[in-house]
């Protein structure tokens, strides 16, 4: 079966499915416990419960995929973003991170990704549970301080507009955090309690996380700050001269540092080697050339440096688990349709 191609904004703008990322005023309302329902004729089944705090945006997501789907996401976003992954599965690519986030069930992640042009990519009928949340960065700077080596990365990172994770991977979700997240999802008070109540258990929800994330096994706790800062600056210069033929010795040169270093320290500080990420860079940046139907494949291949289109395609499929080509239709046909 052929993957669905569609932009997130297909789905915000659809009905009034506000972007989970994003934040927004006070809700002049008392939240309550109901639910909006609707139908995309590509993503499924949806019904969600949005409602916005000072500082925050609450979601909770119910979706019923119809084919296996491909978003692409252009919304820009400076803040938090907490997902609880309580049911199916998401594999999501993020420009400015390393690594991916394979999103399993009873599974949870916390990033920040200012850099517009993420993918999610979502099989076919599979019912996914999501309990979004979005935080002002501000407020979360505030809120974790700079007690400690992983508090003053991120705040570090957020200061820099730096995209972060704040652990590589994801991290299972504890009962003490499913207690809180079903105690705000079936909440029974009513009135202006109700707001200060789910308010309160985010705030809960929020210090577990913190907690479990700052006592995680630290992978970069052996840099020195310099180097750290070296290879921050070596990651600008392969997003900048990806297409370029590099080396290690090349690149040990650009960073002021030793082979040894820029292979062990980018790969403890990036959860990825250079190389991965250089490939990594080289496919998305394929990916964007394809979405422009007037670039041909060979084009494609050529500007990425292979000889042979084919091997092209070979290693295309392998990073996206389609063809060049069937990615290429499924945008035509995706246009065609609007």
């Amino acid at each position: 079966m052929a993957t669905t191609v569609v932009n997130s904004c297909e789905l915000t703008d659809f009905v009034s499915l506000p972007h989970p990322h994003q934040l927004g005023p006070p809700a002049s309302r008392t939240p309550t416990d109901t639910f909006t329902y609707f139908h995309h004729p590509k993503a499924g089944q949806f019904k969600f419960n949005s409602t916005f705090f000072p500082h925050m945006h609450v979601m909770d997501m119910r979706w019923n995929t119809a084919d296996d789907i491909e978003i692409f996401d252009s919304t820009p976003s400076d803040n938090i973003h907490i997902n609880f992954q309580l049911k199916g599965f998401m594999y999501s690519r993020f420009q400015g991170l390393t690594h991916d986030l394979d999103m399993r069930p009873n599974r949870h992640n916390l990033i920040h990704t200012p850099e517009i042009g993420h993918v999610n990519q979502l099989k076919g009928n599979q019912s996914m549970e999501l309990f979004l949340i979005s935080l002002d960065k501000d407020f979360f700077a505030s809120l974790i301080g700079q007690n400690d080596h992983w508090s003053e990365r991120l705040v570090t990172d957020l200061h820099n507009q730096r995209s972060f994770s704040a652990v590589t991977g994801t991290q299972i979700i504890t009962p003490q955090m499913l207690y809180l997240i079903e105690d705000i999802r079936h909440c029974k008070v009513q009135g202006p309690m109700r707001n200060l109540l789910i308010q309160s258990r985010i705030l809960e929800l929020l210090a577990l996380e913190i907690e479990q994330f700052s006592t995680a096994p630290v992978t970069d706790e052996t840099l020195r700050p310099d180097e750290v800062e070296k290879l921050h600056q070596l990651k600008a210069y392969l997003e900048a001269n990806f297409l370029s033929e590099l080396s290690l010795a090349q690149l040990s040169r650009v960073c002021l540092l030793n082979e040894f270093k820029v292979k062990k320290g980018f790969k403890q500080l990036f959860g990825t080697t250079v190389f991965n990420h250089i490939r990594k860079l080289r496919m998305e940046h394929a990916g964007r050339l394809l979405r422009n139907c007037a670039v041909s494949i060979d084009d494609v291949a050529d500007v990425l440096g292979y000889e042979y289109a084919q091997h092209f395609s070979i290693a295309f499929k392998k990073y996206t688990g389609v063809t060049p080509s069937q990615y290429q239709r499924n945008k035509v046909l995706n246009s065609a349709l609007h």
